[in-house]
């Protein structure tokens, strides 16, 4: 018992003679030895405990063990937050400015089915046979963009179904002509013959009304009213005009071509004024023919539709026809930052149904009606592509058709604007440079060559 307590305070004696009183700021050099030796008989046979002193710690190891200790704090947290960050951009939960959660997505709160609701229609609209009617939709501060559609494509006097010769005459032959059961069903339409075959073609402009109407005064206001009035070819509705409102537009225009033009009127484009129209080109498929196949358009193909002398690449239908570049399994974008951004409280599945391409769809006037009249009962989304084409579409049960000439984007070719039906993406000076192309019928662009490579056709869509 004595020995035992005798070694504890040793040990305690140990323990207090190595401490660093917290006032000391000697250091011990390494070689300083201390010898201890347990009480009683000195000299042979005692015990010499030697030990060295613990040195403080350099500044730079302190540092290094705080930021050591500080970066795993910090990973942990991100450990625990970057997955919940994730989360809720995966799954879509940050809201639209302009579409919340409490925002009304119902249609019925935004168009009046019964009465009329335009502040501008242009006179005498669709009270005469019209072949075909192209909407474009257009910002209201867009004057120059639409001048320029007036004074290139949509010249539809100049620019009509007489052109398709003068562009592609050097290769008639290698693409059908028009059908003429189709030219005896929309005789009322056309006027001349030949060549010299003309289709009533009428373009108007949808705009709506601008969020800052009291700060901008009337000038805006005024400009367009004075374009309404020159050009007779403005449809103003009365809703605030921007991107997330297109659906709303778009709902708009098939709302007029239904109440105005469903008596008088085949067919109806939609495009954007972005958007490049190669009007002949379109009339020729509308009446049975196929567009013959240039090396620049060639990629836009697939191992079907490149076979442009073959009837099934023919138009037959009158009725529930549906055109443009169609998307398939499309998922949902997630980005808050892209434009395309979709909250899952607006759209919930994991991916859209099958929809062409806003940039420019072609509809038959009876599936113009029976879009908007789905319309009316279909949850907005404001994408109006996916809206219109797909969602409406699949509740109304009308099929969607591919068609390769329809380009949601535009070519760095110009001879793909003779060989195509529309091409997307246009400034101002790159339309006018692609019409001045295309209206210049000395140029002849050239087919594909005798032993063209196949890879260069698409794969059919598998949708």
């Amino acid at each position: 018992m004595n020995n035992a307590w005798s070694g504890h305070e040793e040990q305690c004696a140990l323990l207090a003679d190595s401490s660093v009183s917290s006032g000391s700021t000697a250091s011990v050099s390494d070689e300083e030895t201390t010898t201890r030796q347990p009480k009683g008989k000195r000299g042979q046979g005692a015990t010499k405990l030697q030990w060295r002193p613990r040195l403080p710690l350099p500044r730079s190891l302190r540092r290094l063990g705080c930021y050591t200790l500080m970066a795993s704090f910090i990973f942990l947290l991100l450990l625990v937050y970057l997955p919940l960050m994730y989360m809720d951009v995966h799954k879509r939960r940050v809201g639209l400015p302009d579409w919340t959660l409490e925002t009304s997505r119902s249609i019925g709160d935004y168009i009046d089915p019964v009465q009329e609701t335009a502040l501008i229609v242009p006179r005498e609209f669709c009270r005469n046979k019209t072949f075909l009617v192209i909407a474009v939709c257009t910002s209201l501060g867009n004057f120059v963009q639409r001048q320029t559609i007036r004074e290139t494509w949509g010249n539809t006097s100049e620019f009509n179904y007489g052109a398709f010769v003068k562009m592609h005459g050097h290769l008639k032959g290698n693409y059908l002509p028009p059908m003429p059961a189709r030219l005896k069903l929309y005789a009322d339409y056309l006027s001349g013959e030949g060549d010299s075959l003309s289709a009533s073609v009428r373009v108007v402009f949808i705009v709506g009304r601008s969020k800052y109407e009291s700060l901008e005064g009337n000038e805006t206001l005024s400009r367009v009213h004075s374009e309404a009035e020159q050009y007779n070819d403005i449809i103003q509705e009365s809703f605030v005009d921007s991107y997330n409102n297109l659906t709303l537009k778009s709902v708009m225009a098939l709302k007029h071509i239904s109440r105005s033009c469903a008596n008088s009127t085949a067919y109806f484009l939609k495009c954007d004024d972005d958007t490049f129209v190669n009007v002949p080109n379109l009339l020729h498929f509308l009446l049975g023919g196929s567009v013959p196949l240039y090396n620049d358009t060639l990629d836009y193909h697939d191992r079907y539709t490149y076979l442009v002398k073959s009837p099934q690449n023919r138009l037959n239908d009158t009725n529930e026809v549906m055109y443009g570049h169609q998307f398939c399994n499309v998922v949902p974008v997630n980005d808050v930052s892209s434009k395309w951004y979709m909250p899952s409280y607006m759209y919930p599945p994991e991916s859209y149904p099958k929809y062409l391409s806003g940039a420019g769809y072609l509809l038959s006037i009876d599936v113009v009606q029976r879009l908007y009249e789905a319309s009316l009962n279909t949850t907005l989304v404001y994408l109006e592509d996916v809206y219109i084409t797909g969602l409406c579409a699949q509740h109304a049960h009308i099929k969607r058709h591919h068609h390769p000439l329809f380009s949601f984007a535009h070519s760095k070719h110009l001879c793909a604007y003779k060989g195509s039906i529309t091409q997307h993406q246009l400034k101002d000076d790159t339309m006018v440079e692609a019409w001045n192309y295309v209206s210049d019928y000395k140029i002849r662009c050239p087919p594909p060559g005798k032993y063209f490579n196949h890879m260069r056709l698409h794969k059919r869509p598998s949708c």
